[in-house]
């Protein structure tokens, strides 16, 4: 799965510009003390954004799991909407057998006619 080349923009380039263009525009000089903060500033955010990418990886070294991930979830959607349709043409499954009230009362007269009857011959 591969994403096509786009030319990245250059922000940089166009921070340059604008601080340019509003130099220009206020009449500041190169040694104003406005241009020493903003200069700062990008020492400060050039640093930051060091450390965001040392913590941070890059999506780039999971791009093909990604992409491996994104077929077996399509895979997997395809096949239990497959298995889903088997399953809605398939009859309804039969009740299963029950014990009956009468069996089962039947059933515990026995075992304790039987459990009665074992006690009084066992010596």
């Amino acid at each position: 799965m591969s994403t096509p080349n786009k030319d990245k923009p250059d922000f940089d380039e166009e921070f340059d510009q604008t601080v340019a263009q509003w130099r220009e525009q206020h009449k500041l000089r190169e040694d104003d003390a406005v241009l020493l903060l903003v200069e700062l500033f990008r020492i400060h955010q050039h640093h930051w954004d060091q450390l965001r990418r040392r913590e941070m990886p890059s999506f780039e070294q999971f791009r093909s799991d990604i992409g491996l991930l994104t077929a077996a979830a399509k895979t997997f959607q395809q096949q239990v909407s497959t298995l889903i349709e088997s399953l809605k043409k398939l009859p309804a499954a039969a009740p299963s057998e029950n014990v009956t009230l009468v069996a089962a009362i039947f059933a515990v007269i026995a075992a304790l006619l039987g459990g009665y009857l074992i006690g009084r011959a066992w010596p």
